[in-house]
């Protein structure tokens, strides 16, 4: 098959799909995956056919003000903000949308972007497959993660409606005037409703150790495991193993604490790094801090090292715990290895995957915004307790067993061409 692939967001939104590329390209599929313009360097090693959407995630939350609208938690205005930051590419992303769409035989499509790729599945009349990172399938049993991760009864579905109504308000305008440009009339609804109606396959693609399948989710709802990158990819990108100074580090002292923060906001460098070190000294810990989108020095000392990229796999191995701030592909990640994880979460999905690890009895939760000493010790001292470090041991080998690469795939070659064409 002709395959689409379209994501945006942050590398937790990009790595899943350009793993799912890579696979499909291996099986013989012809991909092109359509992505930030920030990813294209990763897929250019990755080896996978890549069209970029008009904009650079990274540059984009590395301005001081998303920093500092992320920090404080202020996450309507960071949205209303990014909202009006992309006004101006709303005309070339539908454009790079359906260019990398035309010889098509089907699409994959992000939550973000499932609306735009819905238009164009529809103008084609060919299947598209919505992949989701956390639970968007509305249900009764919990509540949407973006709006609260308190059990609400029988309010729970209204929590969703809240969230997937925000999503299309934000997009159906720019989508109606897409379809008109496809020739297509206004859409009732979102795809993400559509597809439930018309029974869609969809593939959540998390851990239903980390997430439990409801009840109420019908067949067409897959929960598949996290989309995991194969060695050999990992390999094309440079993250496979560890540095001979990060070895040699490792070797001289116990297993650390890994500290990250992914593409989340670190505004004042000297204030995190002396947290972490009067945490360390308190608890008799050294760490390693990857420092992601952040700016922080390499190297470092006996105590504390800092990393750029690394090979989270090979490093987690080593490790004692994790503090991070809870997106979902890090937070598998971290879990998947067996250590007990702290996340300070900011925005998102972040907060739901803190409160499954809590309520796991794998780690502790609280938001970055109430990041402090005595918080950070508290949460990393309820990390070492061996109960909790027993109880996320298991929990890796359980999710260590799921292969949601592989189910993602067979949902793309055995049921997506039998799916049915959006309107």
């Amino acid at each position: 098959m002709r395959i689409t692939l379209i994501t945006y967001g942050t590398r937790g939104d990009v790595q899943p799909i350009l793993a799912l590329s890579y696979a499909l390209q291996e099986r013989g599929h012809e991909v092109i995956m359509l992505a930030p313009r920030n990813a294209e360097a990763w897929a250019k090693r990755a080896g996978v056919p890549f069209r970029p959407l008009p904009l650079d995630v990274q540059e984009m939350f590395a301005r001081e003000a998303a920093q500092r609208m992320l920090a404080k938690g202020d996450i309507a205005t960071f949205f209303k903000w990014l909202g009006e930051e992309e006004l101006a590419y709303r005309v070339p992303m539908r454009d790079a949308v359906i260019d990398a769409c035309e010889n098509a035989d089907a699409i994959v499509g992000h939550v973000l972007m499932e609306d735009r790729a819905a238009a164009v599945a529809a103008a084609r009349k060919i299947p598209l497959l919505p992949v989701y990172f956390f639970p968007v399938v509305p249900s009764s049993k919990f509540p949407s993660p973006f709006i609260t991760n308190t059990n609400l009864g029988p309010f729970n579905r209204l929590t969703h409606k809240l969230l997937i109504d925000m999503l299309w308000k934000s997009s159906r305008d720019d989508v109606d005037e897409m379809r008109a440009s496809l020739g297509l009339g206004r859409a009732g609804e979102t795809f993400t409703l559509a597809a439930q109606r018309m029974k869609n396959p969809c593939a959540l693609a998390y851990s239903e150790a980390l997430s439990g399948r409801p009840s109420d989710y019908m067949p067409n709802n897959v929960i598949t495991g996290n989309m995991v990158a194969p060695d050999a990819l990992r390999a094309r990108l440079g993250e496979t193993g560890l540095s001979a100074e990060l070895e040699a580090w490792l070797e001289r002292g116990p297993a650390p604490l890994f500290l990250g923060f992914g593409s989340m906001p670190i505004l004042d460098v000297p204030e995190i790094l002396a947290m972490a070190r009067a945490m360390l000294k308190a608890l008799g810990l050294r760490a390693v801090i990857g420092a992601g989108w952040s700016d922080l020095p390499a190297g470092g000392d006996d105590t504390l090292i800092v990393v750029g990229n690394v090979d989270h796999p090979a490093l987690f191995e080593r490790c004692v715990a994790a503090v991070h701030h809870g997106g979902a592909g890090t937070t598998y990640a971290s879990l998947r290895a067996g250590i007990p994880t702290l996340i300070c979460s900011v925005f998102g999905d972040q907060p739901y995957w803190g409160c499954r690890a809590r309520a796991l009895g794998v780690g502790a939760t609280f938001p970055f915004k109430k990041l402090n000493e005595k918080r950070l010790t508290e949460g990393v001292r309820t990390l070492i307790d061996p109960a909790v470090r027993a109880r996320a041991r298991a929990l890796g080998e359980r999710m260590r067993g799921e292969d949601g690469l592989a189910r993602v795939i067979e949902l793309i070659e055995r049921d997506l061409p039998r799916a049915p064409i959006p309107s």
